[in-house]
């Protein structure tokens, strides 16, 4: 009797959790079926992948843009390489396409999404700090005092920097990360755009050597690695990494061994630079009227380096062309001697 009691509960337990697991499939499938069939939700990048890495799904695979300030005229393709998105600053596991397109929560994608989306922010979003020492920058401070218009985080991270998508197009989707050494190579490039006398300064010393070889790695300094990244000074403030207090820090990060009498190395030598023989000259002219200029100019290391080059290069110059004018003058008394001797030689004939 008690056996019995014992398996008509078992089956009803038994009967009971059948019920339930229909129940909770029955639940699922009303769920998945009510579900739209592609809805891009945060922490999935599959949706975008899918679409933006091949040319036969996407609808658009060229946009036409126009910078709001220059107006130029841009054609940028909408697919990605996904191999270089995922090795990318942007493409790792915390990256989330909708992190930073935001309208596309939500949307349902099985029949493609609006074809303009909203500008990413990216200082408001994630680069906010980066933001504000570029706003402290002597970039910004030189340029508002010429009057002139002010480079942008896509002058610099939107150029030489970005990789190319299978199109041939520049991506501002494949952020290369900051020890990539190609990216690292393309620093280089993208700072002498504009400073090409210290781009032709750093090739001629050890760094640039090395670098113009192709070993661009953490361990050869590019201009960010000395100047800073955002908050970039000029060397006559004392907040610049390579200004006179912070100087002997900056080297020390690479140089163990850096003292006081290393970092007086001059890293930019001005020497080929015409521009600089101008300066000294236009201080020397205006001497009387700016006399402080001309000395600050004479004490420089840089002018003192200009002039041990040209004196160098002076006697140089009269080394050799006294050499020159010897050796012509010593041809020319052979010539004469022999045309002598022939002469002599004529008359003794006779």
């Amino acid at each position: 009797m008690v056996y019995k009691l014992k398996e008509s509960l078992m089956e009803g337990v038994l009967s009971g959790l059948n019920d339930f697991k229909r129940f909770v499939y029955f639940a699922i499938s009303v769920v998945v079926i009510c579900l739209p069939p592609a809805v891009l939700t945060a922490g999935d990048n599959g949706p975008c992948i899918e679409c933006h890495t091949t040319l036969d799904k996407l609808k658009i695979a060229e946009k036409t843009k126009i910078d709001p300030v220059t107006g130029e005229i841009r054609v940028v393709s909408m697919l990605i390489d996904e191999g270089i998105f995922k090795a990318s600053a942007h493409g790792g596991e915390d990256f989330f396409c909708i992190d930073c397109h935001q309208d596309l929560d939500g949307v349902d994608l099985s029949e493609g999404h609006k074809p303009n989306l909203k500008p990413v922010d990216c200082i408001t979003f994630c680069h906010d700090d980066p933001a504000e020492d570029y706003l402290q920058s002597s970039h910004v401070k030189l340029m508002k005092e010429n009057n002139r218009d002010v480079p942008t985080c896509k002058d610099c991270h939107a150029g030489l920097t970005y990789h190319y998508t299978p199109m041939g197009e520049k991506s501002p989707r494949d952020v290369p990360r900051d020890t990539d050494p190609v990216h690292r190579r393309l620093i280089i490039e993208s700072c002498g755009t504009c400073h090409q006398e210290y781009l032709s300064s750093y090739r001629n010393n050890a760094h640039g050597q090395v670098a113009s070889l192709g070993y661009t790695t953490i361990d050869i300094p590019v201009c960010s690695d000395c100047h800073g990244k955002h908050k970039i000074l000029n060397s006559e403030d004392p907040e610049s990494k390579v200004g006179k207090e912070k100087i002997l820090r900056t080297c020390g990060s690479c140089h163990a061994n850096a003292n006081a009498s290393f970092v007086k190395h001059i890293e930019h030598p001005q020497i080929k630079n015409i521009k600089y023989y101008k300066k000294l000259l236009t201080a020397l002219k205006n001497a009387r009227s700016n006399p402080e200029d001309l000395k600050n100019l004479i004490k420089s290391p840089q002018t003192i380096l200009c002039l041990v080059f040209v004196a160098y290069i002076g006697i140089l110059a009269f080394t050799f062309s006294s050499f020159g004018v010897h050796s012509l003058l010593c041809w020319f008394a052979t010539v004469r001697d022999e045309y002598k001797r022939k002469g002599h030689a004529d008359e003794d004939q006779h």
